[in-house]
């Protein structure tokens, strides 16, 4: 294997890798501009500079030097929330050691088979895929896992509502509901309580319960519990109100998922035409077939057909992506 060519290949995903890295780092939702005005001063994460025993400085490795160097890069922080949201139990440093070493075995696998140009461009995109299908299943368990959360939401505020009539406190009655309710919002709720518990001020713990879920829905139940604190009302009533519209929400989220079944249906059909007809083949001529992978013409055509497939597939997504 030529030196050169891993040298070479090495840079490209460094030079992609510190892109997306980038990228992630700058990005910022509209609803968190939003709700910057009914957000405290304070930052609910642990702060570098924080003083105090409850706030502390966020370790991303069990390494200190380690743990330092990636304190400096952007995308450490988000990489944490992240993996927060997603219920992992893994480390920034580890993540990115994971990362890496699908990116770098993905790299080498082409070079087994052959040692052209071709080659060195397969192996290319293939290290930007090791290196993306962390990301893609992270980001696949942290939707799933707030799914959950939205959908005991409801529950929750339907309890803390009822314990706020009855004459509880707020943090009493988020207690009451981490009793009742299962993981995994009761788990972020005890760990929320716990924080409390151990000096941190409510709306900090909030805050950092907010944080770690990352809701859109949570969001607007916290924005009503700051603005309750700050111009005064009946908490009960307001949550039973936002409790009421998260769950029209979700019925319009159903008529949506409805009348959007045909055309997803017809999406999945045909991206997956193209496949199953090149399999097909394969099996009744595969001498034909394998001009694809044997010439140097037939790979360009699979790598393009590849890209179109990826780019069909993602418009057809955005396209079905409706806000509510």
């Amino acid at each position: 294997m030529d030196p050169l060519l891993i040298v070479i290949a090495a840079s490209v995903t460094l030079a992609v890798f510190s892109f997306v890295v980038g990228i992630r780092a700058s990005r910022r939702s509209a609803m968190e501009e939003r709700l910057e005005s009914f957000k405290s001063d304070r930052q609910a994460g642990p702060v570098p500079d924080a003083e105090g025993p409850v706030l502390r400085k966020r370790s991303y490795s069990g390494l200190p030097i380690f743990s330092a160097f990636l304190a400096q890069l952007r995308g450490s922080e988000q990489a944490a929330i992240n993996l927060e949201r997603a219920g992992l139990p893994l480390r920034v440093g580890e993540y990115y050691i994971i990362r890496y070493a699908m990116a770098l075995l993905f790299l080498l696998i082409p070079f087994v088979f052959s040692r052209g140009v071709f080659a060195f461009i397969f192996a290319g995109g293939l290290a930007v895929l090791g290196y993306a299908l962390p990301a893609i299943w992270v980001g696949s368990k942290r939707a799933s896992r707030s799914k959950k959360m939205n959908g005991q939401l409801v529950e929750m505020l339907g309890m803390v509502a009822n314990s706020l009539k009855s004459g509880y406190g707020l943090m009493q009655s988020f207690e009451f509901a981490g009793k009742q309710l299962d993981a995994p919002l009761a788990t972020e709720l005890k760990r929320m309580l716990r924080d409390a518990n151990l000096g941190m001020s409510a709306e900090d713990a909030l805050q950092a319960l907010g944080e770690r879920i990352g809701s859109a829905d949570l969001d607007m139940v916290l924005t009503a519990i700051n603005i309750q604190r700050t111009v005064g009302g009946n908490l009960a009533e307001i949550l039973e109100k936002v409790a009421f519209t998260m769950r029209e929400r979700e019925r319009i989220r159903g008529e949506i998922a409805v009348l959007t079944s045909q055309q997803r249906m017809t999406g999945i059909i045909i991206g997956g035409l193209p496949i199953g007809m090149g399999a097909l083949f394969m099996l009744i001529n595969p001498d034909y077939m394998g001009l694809l992978f044997t010439t140097t013409a037939g790979r360009i055509m699979l790598l393009a057909a590849a890209g179109l497939e990826f780019l069909g597939a993602t418009s057809m997504k955005k396209l079905l992506a409706i806000e509510i």
